[in-house]
């Protein structure tokens, strides 16, 4: 890729809308809208917790417009809001990176590159939203990020990467189904608390402690030692603490801590995509090094490792 103006993000917009070297206000406000979501949406993932940010630093302007098709240039907004400790040139650098690595593994259709750019639920499904919105907002016209070299007086145009929309289908299979964790009320009523225990021949394989609350609030909160996804077994230090709730045809596993859900249609389909999810997770975080995580990220692996005591294989008849 070339080397390009961080603050910058140039849209090449071609066939029948740009063809006249021009845009219709609707359209460009569409389009401005949608990458300024979508850039708040990065910054608001990928920024680490120990920095401050303000998501105004991130707001977007329309700071040019060039021939060769239409080419709206817009930037990052020159009106900064001050902050505590945050550096606001490397957080945009950060974003900016970032949306390329996403919108660009989007155009080639590499979706498993946006779900290793974001394996947990919670970041990805916001992600995805922005990107799909953002990529969808050309009406099936032609477009391309580039940048612009100079060469004998002229501005001639560099392609960067395409953008390419993609289907409704597409986002769904890279969502996890959340169900809004609604607050309980001040007054609670446990029905019960039990252990439940789990063997698998003489071997004990899963246990976990569950409080029944009322009905209406249809939560439950788990705390299993043991994960079992379909390859491994997780055995921890500790009962992790999770939360179950159902609502409509859903049963949802959340753990806050590690930012993971597991969905499914019943309480062992929920169980099981959670294990599934955790496994990616203590498998992709432990892969990488501390620097090419994020602070946040850093802490969730550092949780995994203090949590994990030990990792089995087990097979399947």
């Amino acid at each position: 890729m070339s080397e390009q103006d961080k603050e910058t993000i140039n849209l090449q917009v071609s066939g029948e809308v740009g063809k006249y070297n021009s845009l219709p206000v609707d359209y460009l406000v569409e389009i401005a809208k949608n990458l300024q979501t979508l850039l708040q949406t990065l910054a608001k993932v990928n920024v680490s917790e120990g920095s401050t940010i303000d998501l105004n630093n991130f707001k977007i302007e329309l700071t040019g417009f060039k021939a060769g098709s239409a080419v709206p240039q817009f930037s990052f907004t020159p009106r900064r809001q001050l902050t505590l400790n945050g550096d606001v040139d490397n957080q945009r650098e950060l974003v900016r990176q970032k949306f390329d690595e996403l919108v660009e593994a989007s155009g080639k259709g590499n979706f498993s590159k946006v779900k290793e750019l974001y394996p947990d639920a919670y970041r990805r499904n916001e992600v995805v939203d922005g990107l799909y919105n953002f990529v969808n907002s050309f009406g099936g016209s032609p477009v391309s990020v580039v940048n612009f070299k100079q060469k004998e007086g002229k501005d001639n145009i560099v392609p960067l990467y395409t953008i390419r929309p993609f289907a409704k289908e597409v986002r769904d299979r890279l969502v996890t189904p959340l169900i809004e964790n609604k607050e309980l009320e001040t007054i609670q009523e446990v029905s019960f608390k039990k252990v439940v225990t789990t063997y698998r021949g003489d071997k004990k394989v899963n246990s976990k402690t569950i409080e029944e609350y009322s009905d209406k609030q249809a939560s439950l909160s788990l705390a299993p030692d043991i994960i079992v996804s379909s390859t491994h077994t997780f055995t921890l230090f500790s009962p992790l603490r999770c939360l179950l709730e159902k609502e409509d045809d859903y049963y949802v596993m959340t753990c806050e801590i590690l930012d993971l859900v597991g969905t499914g249609l019943t309480i062992e389909e929920a169980e099981q995509s959670f294990a599934e999810e955790f496994e990616y997770i203590y498998n992709r975080y432990n892969s990488l090094s501390n620097a090419e995580l994020t602070k946040r990220l850093q802490s969730v692996k550092a949780i995994l490792n203090a949590l994990v005591k030990q990792v089995d294989n087990h097979a399947h008849a």
